[in-house]
């Protein structure tokens, strides 16, 4: 019911389907591994955690999740993409992901 469905009809041309381009944030991320991140994450659930910083390293990026490598600790940090609030690039500007 809620599925995505990547063509649409296009009404005023008779029928012809087109290609709705969906862009992730997991490809803007990928684009940047290797570069310095502070990632602004909210834990609702959580007193203690309620909003964390963590800097560091991007190391690798899935479809729901990222690494960096915290520099203070040394320790690889897994992040969940749904906690998020906000990611700044330090030092350099992004690269935009591939289109």
């Amino acid at each position: 019911m809620y599925g995505y469905y990547p063509y649409q009809q296009n009404m005023a041309g008779g029928g012809v389907s087109q290609r709705v381009e969906r862009r992730f944030s997991e490809e803007l991320l990928e684009a940047n591994v290797g570069r310095k991140i502070a990632a602004y994450m909210t834990y609702d659930s959580s007193d203690q955690w309620r909003d964390k910083v963590f800097s560091g390293t991007l190391r690798q990026v899935g479809r729901d999740y990222f690494v960096i490598n915290d520099e203070s600790t040394g320790q690889d940090v897994l992040l969940l993409n749904i906690n998020i609030s906000y990611i700044v690039f330090i030092g350099q500007q992004a690269r935009l992901a591939p289109q």
